[in-house]
């Protein structure tokens, strides 16, 4: 009847101020002991337990897994094995920026300025080609220049130092190797050939050392390919590293050799 009371105004009126105020304490008493079934789950109410995955102390690692981690001790896909020299590779990129430059220059400031009426009219035009010759000259006798050599090895291959070192003692003649050589810009050049179409070549006017003798060849507008190289028959010392073996080019080198010379048509 308490609560009743509470509820009706005209009942909690009718009551003296201490008698309500009695009632009153009692009753909020009593909601206060009893709470939501909300309120019960999250304070101490029966929860059930999720059951976490716990991992294995020592995992078995799958087939690709360990693979991977096997290939990732040993070479990479791709071995360098010949290193032209810095100070070399840094000589010839200065002195192709160098013939850039003055046929630059003497096209668009000396040839200009002799275009007037005082000089003769075959004046100007001969000093524009006349800038060119020292640019053809370096093109053309600093193309074969080889900076890197990069040798593909299969998977087998790859496993440690040793097993490559044993696949480039006895390389098929399908073996890839990646020549790099320089622009006229300093721009990197990448040519792809086949050990077997290697063999050893010479030329009057340039240095070369070996020639490919089965060229890809290319869209007129992209130019003729590059089929003659020039690298000598040991390797510059670098930076140590997984990738480097300047112990292989000399294997290589006698590969190329062994190839025999280039037949002149």
């Amino acid at each position: 009847m308490r609560p009743m009371i509470l509820l009706q105004a005209q009942l909690r009126t009718a009551l003296p101020r201490s008698v309500r105020r009695d009632l009153n304490s009692r009753l909020f008493t009593r909601l206060r002991s009893f709470k939501s079934p909300a309120q019960q789950s999250k304070s101490g109410g029966p929860s059930i337990k999720q059951k976490k995955h716990v991992a294995p102390r020592n995992p078995q690692p799958s087939v690709t897994a360990h693979a991977k981690q096997v290939f990732r001790k040993g070479p990479p896909e791709k071995i360098l094995i010949y290193h032209g020299g810095m100070g070399k590779t840094v000589i010839l990129g200065a002195l192709k920026i160098t013939t850039v430059f003055v046929v630059g220059a003497s096209c668009l400031l000396v040839a200009p300025a002799f275009a007037a009426n005082d000089f003769p009219w075959y004046l100007a035009p001969a000093i524009s080609l006349a800038s060119t010759i020292p640019l053809i000259f370096v093109m053309y006798t600093s193309a074969p220049y080889v900076n890197f050599i990069h040798l593909a090895l299969p998977v087998f291959a790859r496993r440690s130092r040793e097993t490559a070192l044993e696949y480039v003692k006895n390389l098929p003649p399908t073996a890839t190797l990646y020549i790099n050589t320089m622009k006229v810009t300093t721009i990197p050049k990448l040519t792809e050939v086949r050990l077997g179409d290697l063999v050893m070549d010479k030329a009057r006017l340039r240095p070369v050392s070996f020639a490919n003798k089965n060229p890809v060849p290319r869209p007129w507008w992209k130019g003729r390919a590059l089929s003659q190289f020039y690298a000598d028959g040991q390797s510059k010392p670098g930076k140590q590293a997984t990738g480097f073996f300047p112990e292989a080019w000399e294997h290589v080198y006698k590969q190329i050799q062994s190839n025999g010379q280039l037949k002149k048509h």
